[in-house]
Protein backbone atom coordinates (compact mmCIF):
# COMPACT_ATOMS: atom_id res chain seq x y z
CA UNK A 1 0.00 0.00 0.00
CA UNK A 2 1.50 3.39 -0.95
CA UNK A 3 2.53 5.77 1.82
CA UNK A 4 0.27 8.81 2.10
CA UNK A 5 0.90 11.25 4.93
CA UNK A 6 -2.67 12.57 4.74
CA UNK A 7 -3.90 9.10 5.76
CA UNK A 8 -1.31 8.52 8.48
CA UNK A 9 -1.38 11.94 10.16
CA UNK A 10 1.51 14.03 11.35
CA UNK A 11 4.85 12.29 11.95
CA UNK A 12 6.49 12.24 15.37
CA UNK A 13 9.97 11.20 16.52
CA UNK A 14 10.88 10.40 20.14
CA UNK A 15 14.35 10.04 21.68
CA UNK A 16 13.92 8.05 24.89
CA UNK A 17 15.71 8.58 28.23
CA UNK A 18 19.09 6.83 28.28
CA UNK A 19 19.56 7.27 24.52
CA UNK A 20 22.48 9.38 23.25
CA UNK A 21 22.40 10.56 19.65
CA UNK A 22 25.39 12.30 18.02
CA UNK A 23 25.46 14.06 14.67
CA UNK A 24 22.97 15.88 12.48
CA UNK A 25 19.27 15.01 12.83
CA UNK A 26 16.87 15.84 10.01
CA UNK A 27 13.34 15.36 11.34
CA UNK A 28 10.17 15.52 9.29
CA UNK A 29 7.55 17.03 11.64
CA UNK A 30 7.84 16.95 15.49
CA UNK A 31 10.61 15.70 17.80
CA UNK A 32 10.50 15.03 21.55
CA UNK A 33 13.74 14.47 23.48
CA UNK A 34 14.10 12.77 26.87
CA UNK A 35 17.60 11.49 26.18
CA UNK A 36 20.70 13.38 24.99
CA UNK A 37 21.41 14.86 21.58
CA UNK A 38 24.88 16.14 20.68
CA UNK A 39 24.75 17.87 17.31
CA UNK A 40 22.44 19.81 15.03
CA UNK A 41 18.68 19.26 14.96
CA UNK A 42 16.65 20.42 11.95
CA UNK A 43 12.91 19.78 12.20
CA UNK A 44 9.93 20.92 10.16
CA UNK A 45 7.68 20.90 13.26
CA UNK A 46 8.09 21.45 17.01
CA UNK A 47 11.18 20.34 18.94
CA UNK A 48 10.43 19.56 22.59
CA UNK A 49 13.24 19.01 25.07
CA UNK A 50 11.52 17.40 28.06
CA UNK A 51 12.58 18.12 31.64
CA UNK A 52 15.16 15.27 31.67
CA UNK A 53 16.28 15.89 28.09
CA UNK A 54 19.61 17.46 27.14
CA UNK A 55 20.81 19.01 23.89
CA UNK A 56 24.36 20.13 23.12
CA UNK A 57 24.16 21.75 19.70
CA UNK A 58 21.91 23.78 17.48
CA UNK A 59 18.14 23.57 16.99
CA UNK A 60 16.41 24.81 13.83
CA UNK A 61 12.67 24.21 13.74
CA UNK A 62 9.22 25.72 13.30
CA UNK A 63 8.93 26.06 17.10
CA UNK A 64 10.65 24.83 20.24
CA UNK A 65 9.63 24.00 23.80
CA UNK A 66 12.52 23.63 26.22
CA UNK A 67 11.93 22.02 29.60
CA UNK A 68 15.37 20.48 30.09
CA UNK A 69 18.94 21.62 29.46
CA UNK A 70 20.32 23.00 26.23
CA UNK A 71 23.68 24.46 25.28
CA UNK A 72 23.56 25.96 21.80
CA UNK A 73 21.58 28.29 19.59
CA UNK A 74 17.86 28.04 18.79
CA UNK A 75 16.44 29.36 15.50
CA UNK A 76 12.69 28.98 14.92
CA UNK A 77 10.15 30.58 12.62
CA UNK A 78 7.36 30.73 15.20
CA UNK A 79 7.68 30.48 19.01
CA UNK A 80 10.16 29.40 21.69
CA UNK A 81 8.86 28.42 25.13
CA UNK A 82 11.26 28.07 28.06
CA UNK A 83 9.46 26.06 30.72
CA UNK A 84 10.03 26.55 34.47
CA UNK A 85 12.91 24.04 34.78
CA UNK A 86 14.61 24.97 31.49
CA UNK A 87 18.26 25.96 31.30
CA UNK A 88 19.32 27.46 27.98
CA UNK A 89 22.84 28.70 27.34
CA UNK A 90 22.84 30.11 23.82
CA UNK A 91 21.18 32.60 21.53
CA UNK A 92 17.58 32.57 20.31
CA UNK A 93 16.15 33.79 16.98
CA UNK A 94 12.35 33.66 16.98
CA UNK A 95 9.12 35.50 16.28
CA UNK A 96 7.78 34.99 19.83
CA UNK A 97 9.45 34.09 23.15
CA UNK A 98 7.78 32.84 26.35
CA UNK A 99 9.91 32.45 29.48
CA UNK A 100 8.16 30.83 32.44
CA UNK A 101 9.07 31.71 36.01
CA UNK A 102 12.07 29.67 37.15
CA UNK A 103 13.61 29.20 33.70
CA UNK A 104 17.26 30.17 33.18
CA UNK A 105 18.34 31.82 29.91
CA UNK A 106 21.92 32.92 29.30
CA UNK A 107 22.32 34.44 25.85
CA UNK A 108 20.87 36.95 23.40
CA UNK A 109 17.48 36.97 21.74
CA UNK A 110 16.62 38.40 18.32
CA UNK A 111 12.90 38.63 17.58
CA UNK A 112 11.39 39.20 14.16
CA UNK A 113 7.79 40.37 14.49
CA UNK A 114 5.13 38.49 12.59
CA UNK A 115 2.21 39.96 10.72
CA UNK A 116 0.14 42.24 12.92
CA UNK A 117 -3.55 41.39 13.21
CA UNK A 118 -5.79 43.39 10.94
CA UNK A 119 -8.01 45.88 12.72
Amino acid sequence: MPSDKSQHGKGFTFINAGTVVQGELLIENDLAIEGTVKGTIRATGNVTINVHGKVEGEVQAASATIGGKMTGNVTVSDKVVLESKAVLVGDIKTKELVIQEGAHFHGACSMQPGNKPKE
